[in-house]
Order: C-alpha cells, then structure tokens, then sequence
C-alpha cells in the first residue's frame, strides 16, 4: 500500500528558470518601462551605508570628546556637524526612497498589466487547457494578493541585501578588533537560520497549485455566484441556501488546513531564528561585559562596540531577510516568466495570408474532431462537409449535439483535436488571427454586455468612430429600435444598472435583439447565428425568419437551433447527432429520407398539432 501510495504522488515542483536568468529578465523590462526603480534602489545603498557609519561612531566620538576635551564649544561643534550630516543625508535618503517606493507601484501595475494583457491577447481554446488556467492562476496569485513574490520585489530585495552586506562588513570589521570569533559566530547563526526559512519557501511553492485550486472554488461560491443576480434568484426559488451552506464550508475547511499547514511551516522557521538569534547576541554580550568589567574597555570603546553588536544583529537578521524574501520573488518571478514567455498559442499570431473582404465565403470542414482538454470522450467525430460562398445552411441537433462547439471551430476560437478547417479555400492557420476574426459576426449564447452606452455596445468601438445613420438602421433591423427610441437618452444610455444606477436593464429577448443588431453592424462576411431566437416571444421570431434572407444577403451565414421547425428558409440543414454528421439536405429532402431528422421533426411538431387538434375540438364542442 504504502509503495503504491508513494508512486502516485506527483514530483515535487521546482522553478523552472535560474536565478541569473530571472533578474536578467526583470532588469530588461524595468530598463525599458522605468529606470527609476533600478538606479533609485542603487543611490540607496551608500546613502544607507553612510547613515549607518555616523549612527555607529556618533555616540563614542561624543562621549571621547567629552572625556578628552574641556572646551564646550568644540563639543557643541562636534555634535552639531554630525546632527546636520545625519539631518542632510536622511533627507536624501527619503526623497530617493519616495522615488523607489512610486517607481515600484508602478511596475507592480504595468507587470499586472501585462498579465491580464497577455490573457487576453492569447488563444481562447486556453480557457479549456487545465495545464494553462494553473500557469495562469501561479502568476496571477503573484499580482493578486499583494504577496512578497511580486517581481519588482526581487530587484528591490537584492539591491538592499547588497547594502546590508556592505554594513556587515563594515560593523564586522569593527567587531573583529575586539574578536575574530564574533564574526564566526554572527555568521553561522545566520546559516541555520536560513536553513528552516528556505524549507518553509520551498514547501510553499510546492503547495501553491493546491491553495490556488481551494481559491479558485471558494472565490466562485463566495464572490461569482452571490455577484449574479440570476444565480441569487435560483438560490432563493429553489431552497440551495442549505446545499451552498455545505459547499462553502467544506471550501472553507479545506482552506483553513492549508492556511494550518502553510503556517505550521512559518512558524517552525520563527522559532529557529528566535532561538538561535537570542543565543548569539545573548554570548555577544556577555562577552563584550565581561571585557568592559575586566577593565579591558574605555567607556567609549565598549559603547562602539555595544553598538556594533546590536546593529550587527540586525544586519544580519537583514540579509537572512532579504535572501528569503529575494528567493519567494525569485519563486514569483519564475512563475511569471513561464507564464508571459512560454508560447502557449497555436493560432497565427505572424503575418499572414490577405483577408478576402466584401463578398461571401465558403466554410469547409475536413474529418474534424474535437475533444475538449480532461473529456471523457469527443465532441465531434470525423466532421466533414462545405459550405458554399453565400450559402445559408442550418445547422440542428439536439442539446449537447456540438452545434456550439463546432461553430467555435468554426471561427478559430477552439481548434480542431484532429483535421482540418478552411475558409475560402485556406487553412485557418494562413490567417493572421485577429485578422481571420474581421470575417465573423457571431450572435453567441454566451455574451457580453458591456457596461457602457446601448450605441457601444452594438458598434464595440468609441462613441465619436460610430456611424449614427448605420447603428439606427441595424437596430431597426434587429426589431429593437422602437425600444430604444422610447427611452431618455436613446442610443445614448447606459446599460447594466449594477454599473451604474441609471442604466437600463433589459429583457432576454431584447438583450438578444441588441446582439443581432451587434453583428449586423460588423457587417462581416459570414454570420453565424447561435440559438438567436431562444429568448423572443413569437412575433420577434417570426419576424427574424421573415427578414432572414435579407439579413444574409451579403454573407455566408449558419443558422443553429434545437428548434427543428425554425430551418425551412435555409438552403441547406445539417443535422449533428451523436457527435457526428448524421444527415444533411434540403428540409423536404430530410423529411422524405424518413430518417432521424424526421423523426426529430415529427416529435417536435405533435405538440403543436395535438395542441391545435385540441383547441379545435373544444370550439367545436362549444358552438353545437
């Protein structure tokens, strides 16, 4: 048992990039965003070396002179000289800090920046990658949290490691007149020390793919769900108060023993370097009284070298400091340069092939399958068929047939587990990417709205690039103009009233009619219409088949739906059926074949006939 358990335990996790490597990385993004942070730190360090210097020889130059000399006045001059040197260069010291602190909130947003930029900018398909969502989550919990790991820290901690090791050495060298064994001491001290700090780090960094998976499930339940208005109405209607109650606080006991467990390390690591710090400056202390009692110290040597000791502690707890903190930003940065650096695309991101713009193109699909990243089997299977230029096909299928997914293959944004797709006639990959994406207007079931104006949400482009005659026309297309004319503000107003107080809220259907008007508005040259029609009442749909043709007259253009009875005006229907292209033709052609389409279609439509077979008996039972 215990052979078998050890054998399925993962390896433990390293960084993946080497320190040099690391602050090479950080130094040439900060050299080119702003300096300031990296020659503010450098000024620092003499800056802190000589403050320190005239912190350790002030008291004992004071206390000589007033030993040694009888003129006040050259004592006053004395003390008064070292005050203003001590006034003047903290001075400095404060200014060239307000610069470092400023210069490093601003690399902290600009890396935060770059990460949430680079997310954005990367492949959709990678929202399905496990492997890349825990890339993702180990760089952002870096930003997120505030956390010593943050890669701006890691420049920053080795630019003050290296100014508390000048110190050392110069209160060292101080100290070891007096004895070389102080050194000695000082320095092993620190080694131990650092022994059960570096542990600590490590075991951290292993752990946190474990602690951002526990986040990850208590910020849904705690954060996504109680933010949705729709989720906070099932939760009421349904009774999940109880079921959600058990989830949180199974999340919440599991992050509690994590928390436990990350802390059980930390606190073994500030026991040791408790113990071990008392113990040396305890033996450096008594050493240095029992020379003072013996007579072998002035008055003036005993308070430079007290002095010495003390700061030497504190240098030396600052560089144990600072060589842990250096090496969790060095974990952090690690991280984030897997993240930023490593090419997680597949898409053409380079140049490519010219897009053909203004006329309609053909779709075609060559013995594509798709399974999505931890499936348990595919999607689609050896999908193949064309769709020509102009062409208005209808693609049906049962929920969880693929329609959706296949329409995602479709535009790029998924790519195909096996085989190929082309658009007029070339490989997606031909294609610039964000080029490829111009060719598409898509009126999706999962959307966005965004919490801006109704115009800018339909144009996806600022208000003074929008062309007002061109908006007010597809709005009128998509049946929703009369709407929006009747409201205050008109195109103008504001939409999501979680955003603003005096937005406008609208109905399903009507958000469905605001995304029609979307992609009209692209005017792109294949439109693909996802379940547009599952939110509108019956009039709003069968004015959409009516205008269909009209809407696509310039395009190639898929029309998808569950609802069988809703696909006559289409050209061409394909029916998907487990997980593959079951059938496809013309209705009337579906129909004759007697096959699954029919079968679908007849189980779809009784409803209505039975429906109507029965309103009609009851007119009939009335009038006689």
């Amino acid at each position: 048992m215990k052979k078998n358990k050890s054998k399925g335990k993962e390896p433990a996790r390293r960084p993946k990039y080497g320190t040099v490597y690391c602050m090479k990385w950080l130094v040439t993004r900060m050299w080119q965003w702003d300096r300031s942070l990296i020659w503010s730190s450098a000024a620092l360090i003499p800056l802190s070396v000589l403050l320190y210097a005239i912190g350790l020889y002030t008291p004992s130059i004071i206390l000589d002179s007033i030993q040694t000399n009888e003129d006040f006045n050259e004592i006053a001059l004395i003390i008064t000289v070292l005050l203003c040197a001590t006034l003047f260069f903290n001075l400095i010291k404060d200014l060239i800090s307000h610069v470092r602190s400023n210069a490093s909130d601003r690399n902290f947003m600009r890396f935060y920046w770059e990460l949430i930029k680079t997310r954005l900018q990367n492949d959709y398909f990678l929202n399905y990658d496990t492997e890349y969502l825990k890339l993702y989550d180990r760089a952002e919990q870096v930003f997120g949290n505030g956390m010593e790991g943050s890669p701006g820290t890691f420049v920053i901690r080795f630019f003050d490691m290296a100014a508390n090791a000048l110190c050392f050495v110069l209160f060292g060298s101080v100290i070891s007149t007096l004895s070389p064994w102080f050194l000695l001491l000082f320095v092993a001290g620190s080694l131990v020390t650092m022994i059960p700090r570096r542990y600590q780090q490590d075991r951290d960094h292993e752990e946190r793919d474990e602690r951002n998976a526990n986040f990850r499930k208590m910020n849904y339940l705690s954060w996504k769900l109680a933010s949705k208005p729709i989720a906070a109405k099932d939760i009421r209607l349904y009774g999940f108060t109880a079921f959600l109650d058990d989830k949180i606080h199974t999340v919440i006991r599991e992050h509690i023993r994590l928390l436990r467990h990350q802390q059980k390390n930390r606190s073994l690591a500030s026991y040791v370097s408790f113990g071990v710090g008392f113990l040396r400056d305890g033996c450096a202390y008594l050493f240095l009284i029992w020379h003072a009692v013996h007579g072998n110290l002035t008055s003036a040597e005993f308070v430079l070298y007290f002095n010495a000791i003390a700061r030497l502690s504190s240098f030396i707890d600052g560089i144990v400091q600072y060589i842990g903190s250096a090496h969790e930003a060095f974990l952090g940065t690690s991280d984030c340069i897997a993240y930023f650096d490593e090419n997680h695309n597949r898409m053409n991101h380079a140049e490519g092939i010219p897009i053909p713009k203004g006329r309609p193109l053909s779709i075609e699909f060559r013995h594509v399958s798709y399974q999505y990243p931890k499936g348990e089997q595919p999607v689609l299977q050896d999908i193949s068929f064309r769709i020509a230029a102009g062409e208005n096909i209808s693609l049906v299928g049962l929920n969880g047939a693929g329609k959706t997914t296949l329409a995602k293959l479709m535009c790029g944004l998924l790519l195909p587990t096996e085989g190929e797709i082309l658009i007029d006639g070339h490989l997606l990959g031909e294609y610039n990417r964000d080029e490829l994406y111009t060719l598409f207007s898509m009126v999706p079931q999962e959307y966005t709205i965004l919490p801006t104006t109704i115009a800018e949400n339909v144009a996806f482009r600022d208000r003074s690039e929008i062309d007002e005659a061109r908006l007010l026309l597809c709005l009128e297309k998509a049946g929703i103009a009369d709407k929006i004319r009747s409201l205050p503000k008109g195109i103008d107003s504001m939409v999501d009233k979680q955003y603003d107080a005096d937005a406008v809220n609208f109905s399903g259907g009507e958000l469905q009619k605001l995304l029609l008007a979307r992609a009209i508005y692209r005017d792109a040259d294949i439109l693909i219409l996802d379940e547009p029609t599952a939110a509108l009442d019956a009039v709003a749909e069968d004015r959409m088949y009516q205008s269909y043709r009209e809407l696509t007259n310039r395009a190639t253009s898929v029309f998808i739906s569950h609802r069988l009875a809703s696909t006559r005006f289409c050209d061409r229907i394909y029916l998907l059926d487990g997980a593959r292209l079951a059938e496809s033709g013309t209705h009337e052609e579906l129909m004759a074949l007697g096959g699954r389409y029919r079968e679908l279609f007849d189980i779809q439509s009784k409803y209505y006939k039975e429906g109507g077979d029965l309103h009609d008996e009851k007119e009939e039972s009335s009038e006689s």
